[in-house]
């Protein structure tokens, strides 16, 4: 009993030795340069270039603090914290088998993106193809730019496809930021309901704790007429206003454009420049609520709305529970109102 266990203990000794000696050997002797794709120092990283079988690419470049895509919108934050995230995070989980690499480079050669990775010099640092993902999901196809070795590359504790997370759609990955500006930016607000008039409004900020509502009809709220906690808060919703999607290639988009718009917001920053969204019904469809509370068919879209924004270059979703903070009344800002709107 004895022996047969000193037996199988030189046995598994000998297990040991030979996968330090074949395995790990054999992996240790691949070029170091074929599988490295991680960038651990992201920072370092100053322009991506991505592009795709179908001819769609982007060109995202480090500003000072983001990023932008194809030098002419903002890129969404969290996606570059994703993306870089996955860059940084790429781990070679095993080199394509000899008998399958032939296969995943000719699937490779029909459908992959093309990334390349430059540094604040321009000097390129990786340029590299993403496949497809394996059979299980659970890996996808690497092949550095210039070998003929392919790998499953992962990112630890994700599982999924990476192919996704290099995106060629720059309508996809730009910022849908609508406003964005700091209290002390704005000059003024104006909201103007065109099928309520008396519910527009204009709020100026004159001092940094001294407004002035005003309706074109009902007169100017100041001083001690006004809600300034209403007015503060209200400003600050402007620091962070998004839209849903765009969907500029929307078929029905000039049908709706020649609708009459409901409401126009313009903020008006403190160099007198302006941005505005003109708000459009969103007609009523299979996913919308039909009917009111009170069982009448509704004409509209409650949930959603359309709207032009940067001087009608993008048409894009509103979603009420976002934005619909912003669509007050006059009457709001007085200090007599207790109404929520």
């Amino acid at each position: 009993m004895r022996r047969n266990f000193l037996y199988l203990f030189l046995l598994a000794v000998l297990a040991v030795a030979a996968y330090f000696l074949v395995i790990k050997k054999s992996s240790s002797t691949l070029n170091e340069k074929e599988k490295s794709f991680a960038i651990e120092d992201t920072a370092s990283i100053f322009k991506i270039f991505i592009a795709d079988m179908e001819g769609k690419k982007v060109v995202l470049k480090r500003e000072d603090d983001h990023w932008t895509v194809n030098d002419r919108f903002e890129v969404r934050n969290d996606y570059m914290k994703t993306l870089l995230s996955t860059i940084k995070r790429l781990d070679v989980s095993y080199p394509v088998p000899e008998a399958a690499e032939k296969t995943v480079i000719t699937a490779l050669a029909s459908s992959n993106k093309k990334v390349e990775l430059y540094d604040k010099e321009g000097s390129l640092l990786k340029s590299y193809y993403v496949g497809g993902g394996t059979l299980n999901s659970e890996g996808t196809y690497f092949l550095m730019n210039g070998s003929d070795k392919p790998f499953v590359v992962s990112v630890p504790a994700f599982a999924g496809v990476l192919d996704s997370r290099f995106v060629t759609d720059e309508e996809v990955i730009r910022s849908t930021a609508v406003f964005r500006f700091r209290n002390n930016e704005i000059s003024m607000i104006t909201v103007e309901y065109f099928e309520k008039p008396d519910s527009s409004f204009s709020i100026k900020q004159l001092r940094a704790d001294s407004f002035e509502v005003s309706n074109k009809n009902k007169g100017i709220l100041a001083g001690g007429q006004l809600n300034k906690e209403r007015v503060h808060h209200y400003i600050s919703l402007y620091s962070s206003i998004f839209c849903e999607s765009f969907v500029n290639d929307l078929p029905k988009k000039d049908s709706i454009l020649q609708t009459i718009p409901f409401c126009t917001v313009t903020v008006t920053d403190r160099q007198q420049q302006s941005q505005s969204a003109t708000l459009y019904h969103m007609p009523r469809n299979s996913t919308s609520e039909q009917f009111d509370m009170k069982g009448n068919e509704l004409k509209y879209d409650v949930d959603r709305y359309f709207a032009t924004i940067h001087d009608n270059k993008d048409f894009v979703i509103l979603q009420q529970f976002h934005f619909g903070r912003l669509l007050k009344s006059f009457s709001y800002f007085s200090i007599k109102s207790n109404g929520k709107k």
